[in-house]
């Protein structure tokens, strides 16, 4: 008998793939975009960063005019097997995002949606 995966996610994802940069310490360094929703990313990141860290995020969304800057929790950390250099998908979800920039986000996430849903 196969086992039904529950979708847990609450908000509508993209997929995209886009530079970013992330500030799991005092720098910022660079990651890559995997998904991104109103209420959380997803990225890959070169070191394993600690559930429950406070992190910033720059990232460069279309028709946003530069930069922008949002602040999140690490929720998941995996390595990335068989992936050289050593690879970690990182799951965060959002502590802080301006109105605008959820907004920003929303109609990108609109016009990219995951064609599985």
């Amino acid at each position: 008998m196969s086992k039904v995966q529950t979708e847990r996610r609450r908000a509508q994802r993209a997929s995209v793939s886009i530079p970013l940069q992330l500030s799991p310490h005092k720098d910022a360094l660079p990651a890559s975009l995997v998904n991104i929703s109103t209420s959380g990313l997803c990225c890959q990141f070169g070191e394993a960063v600690s559930e429950m860290t406070l992190v910033g995020i720059d990232v460069e969304l279309p028709d946003a005019g530069g930069p922008v800057h949002v602040q999140g929790a690490v929720v998941r950390c995996a390595k990335l097997r068989g992936v050289s250099p050593p690879t970690y998908e990182i799951g965060i979800f959002f502590t802080d995002m301006p109105n605008e920039t959820r907004q920003l986000v929303e109609r990108f996430v609109a016009n990219n949606l995951e064609a599985d849903g």
